[in-house]
């Protein structure tokens, strides 16, 4: 019987969770501990040894190094965050997302200006 080797984490998620914990001032047993994984695995992740964490270590992860904006491990994990997830269910997700598509980048930052600007009527102050 094969032994099935550990896949390890993406390279962009390595590059970037070591980034953040460097930008943070903190040890990475520090980090290990404020997102309450052993430092040891934690050392696994950056050393290509294990793969990508459950998506709430991901986010503990974010809220530990204050990463902004959020989901970026997520993406560079390959993965979608839940924020990302509650607007891709929502019906006309498909068509946002097709009508964004050809636009230049310029018009893209405009769209996202204008969608940041909004959703400060939904956070409490």
């Amino acid at each position: 019987m094969a032994v099935q080797q550990p896949t390890s984490a993406p390279p962009e998620f390595i590059r970037l969770l070591e980034q953040n914990i460097r930008d943070s001032g903190l040890t990475k047993a520090e980090v290990a501990f404020k997102a309450n994984l052993s430092p040891a695995y934690l050392s696994r992740i950056l050393h290509g040894v294990r793969g990508v964490p459950a998506d709430s270590m991901l986010s503990r992860l974010e809220d530990v190094l204050d990463i902004q904006p959020r989901g970026q491990l997520f993406h560079a994990a390959g993965r979608i965050d839940s924020s990302v997830g509650r607007v891709l269910k929502k019906k006309d997700a498909p068509v946002l997302m097709r009508t964004l598509g050809p636009l230049s980048d310029e018009d893209f930052k405009l769209v996202l200006l204008m969608a940041q600007g909004l959703a400060k009527n939904y956070r409490p102050a």
